[in-house]
């Protein structure tokens, strides 16, 4: 059974790292083009990849939570502690962050409120924070600290 949690952790976490993470990247370079027909399609597709991976964060977390207890690990231990916190701040960000940044470029309407919903810093933030919980919620799965 664990083998089975294990894999499905990992392969959900990927699967919601590419749907979120690598869509950011993508969009972001799509966004750099100026080419507002081409910057409201690739938004537009990308919108329900989008929301499939935030959906599977919560999956992953769900079977995270489920691996450590089939593994016996202590719910309080602090690298698992540093993980919950992490976690929460990683669907924050996606959910308050995120979203609402690919919601507003996809409202804009070509030219300067295109422009300004491209330019808004909260894309940059969002990604810088989305890549320091990912690298840290691997390194606390891998090494276990504390």
């Amino acid at each position: 059974m664990t083998e089975v949690l294990l894999y499905l952790h990992i392969l959900l976490f990927m699967f919601s790292f590419a749907f979120t993470g690598g869509l950011s990247i993508f969009l972001a370079r799509v966004a750099r083009s100026g080419d507002a027909g081409a910057i409201k399609a690739a938004f537009a597709a990308a919108n329900p990849l989008a929301r499939a991976g935030g959906i599977g964060w919560i999956l992953t977390g769900l079977a995270g939570g489920g691996l450590a207890q089939a593994l016996g690990y202590d719910p309080a231990a602090p690298w698992l502690v540093g993980t919950y916190g992490v976690f929460i701040i990683l669907l924050a960000n996606g959910f308050l962050l995120h979203l609402p940044w690919q919601r507003r470029v996809l409202a804009a309407a070509p030219g300067p409120e295109l422009d300004a919903a491209l330019t808004a810093p909260i894309h940059k933030i969002a990604s810088i924070v989305s890549a320091l919980c990912v690298l840290t919620l691997v390194f606390l799965m891998t090494a276990r600290p504390g």
